[in-house]
């Protein structure tokens, strides 16, 4: 069961990557309510698992380093830079890219993990 959490885990990185990337310099995502969202659903994501983990029958201590890796995934997730002044950019007529969001889209990442199933 272990591996449903670990396995879980291993697409945050990137999406935080993705997202801290979009919210550095004059990128125009770091003006935008996607990735006020994307941050937003990557921390109560984080906060799921971390419950289900601890609800889990795994051994305390697997349990505990995935709780480790969850805070630390956490932390990053709350060090993400927001514009105070948040607004879709495409609404504004600033994002030009099409119909996707580049913050959102980053989140699919997220559900190619399918493997195993959830306990």
């Amino acid at each position: 069961m272990s591996n449903y959490f670990t396995n879980q885990l291993r697409g945050y990185p990137v999406v935080l990557a993705a997202l801290q990337a979009y919210s550095k310099g004059k990128d125009i995502c770091r003006n935008c309510i996607g990735l006020e969202g994307a941050q937003t659903k990557v921390k109560k994501g984080l906060k799921k698992l971390g419950m289900d983990l601890k609800g889990s029958p795994i051994p305390e201590e697997e349990k505990e380093a995935v709780l480790a890796q969850i805070e630390v995934l956490s932390s990053e997730a709350e060090a993400i830079e927001l514009s105070e002044d948040c607004e879709c950019q495409k609404t504004a007529g600033n994002c030009k890219i099409g119909t996707g969001c580049f913050p959102l889209g980053a989140l699919d990442i997220l559900k190619l993990i399918t493997e195993p199933v959830a306990p």
